[in-house]
């Protein structure tokens, strides 16, 4: 009978080339060991399995990175490859303000996308809804039905009254969940109240750009209630999907799904075909478009990204 594999301490954050492992009851500050310092800078992140060594002075450092079961990553705005955000999640919530600054759907659209291209649940949560009557007229939650639409759990919070925080707990518990989206829509105030312990810096909203501005530099995983761990991830004002086939692409938007077989051809990308599928959808209503836009232009991207030179491909 083989020997199971040991399950390691998690990583709970990168601080200045440290890491932060729960080990047991006891948080060790951590390096690498001389074999991991030669990998990449996200060779381990928040949420990583690690083997640890307590050495005779007192110190430790990480030996081996376990296997991930899942991770979060997208493609930096500069470079090749892909960047490790977090690992071993299970679930995304994609946290943008109804307010203040104003909800950017493109982008909304675009970090479920990476969500599911990293196998990820992903609930929507709109923050500030104490903004709403006075700062949105009409349904402040409208330019989040399309992704209702398409499946997505939103879950209205507000810090200042309370609202919705029981049942965003609820959605979590005992889970590893990371907060993402961009800054200044309430990422660190929804972590300092479902964590109470947790005292992070609020980061507050330019009132030139109506952009947040960053309070939090890398990943963080925190122990919450009911055996949950909850994580806080820089501001993502951009979001690079991963080196992914172009036909792949369609299959990160769950709307979409069920209608790729419908289509004429098989390898169909949805955008000029004869007998497709997605655009007739689209045409009846059945499919927003402004996600089948968000489609494209990510499709765009891709392509973009694949033809050496960044020309579009045939």
């Amino acid at each position: 009978m083989s020997e199971e594999r040991p399950t390691g301490d998690r990583v709970l954050g990168v601080i200045a080339g440290t890491y932060l492992v729960e080990h047991g009851a006891e948080r060790l500050e951590c390096v690498l060991a001389g074999r991991l310092r030669q990998g990449p800078r996200d060779r381990v992140v928040a949420g990583d399995r690690v083997l640890v060594e307590r050495l005779e002075d007192g110190s430790a450092r990480i030996l081996e990175r376990l296997p991930r079961r899942s991770r979060l990553a997208r493609h930096p705005s500069h470079g090749r490859g892909i960047q490790v955000i977090a690992a071993n999640l299970d679930r995304v919530a994609v946290v943008f303000a109804v307010a203040r600054p104003d909800p950017d759907t493109s982008l909304l659209d675009r970090l479920l996308v990476l969500a599911e291209l990293s196998d990820l649940e992903a609930l929507v949560v709109v923050n500030k809804m104490d903004l709403a009557p006075e700062a949105v007229p009409g349904d402040p939650l409208a330019p989040f039905e399309p992704a209702r639409g398409a499946g997505y759990e939103i879950r209205p919070t507000s810090v200042r009254t309370g609202a919705g925080l029981g049942e965003l707990a609820a959605a979590i518990a005992g889970r590893v969940t990371v907060l993402a989206g961009p800054s200044g829509t309430g990422k660190s105030s929804l972590l300092n109240v479902l964590v109470p312990e947790v005292e992070l810096r609020v980061g507050s909203v330019s009132e030139r750009t109506g952009r947040g501005r960053h309070t939090t530099v890398a990943a963080r995983l925190y122990p919450a209630p009911g055996g949950s761990y909850l994580g806080d991830t820089p501001g993502l004002q951009y979001a690079g999907l991963p080196d992914v086939p172009a036909p792949a692409l369609s299959h990160a938007f769950p709307e979409l799904r069920p209608l790729l077989q419908e289509c004429r051809f098989g390898d169909c990308l949805h955008r000029g075909e004869p007998g497709c599928a997605v655009r007739r959808a689209v045409a009846r209503g059945q499919v927003a478009d402004s996600r089948y836009r968000s489609y494209l232009t990510l499709l765009a991207e891709l392509e973009d990204r694949a033809v050496p030179g960044g020309g579009r491909g045939r």
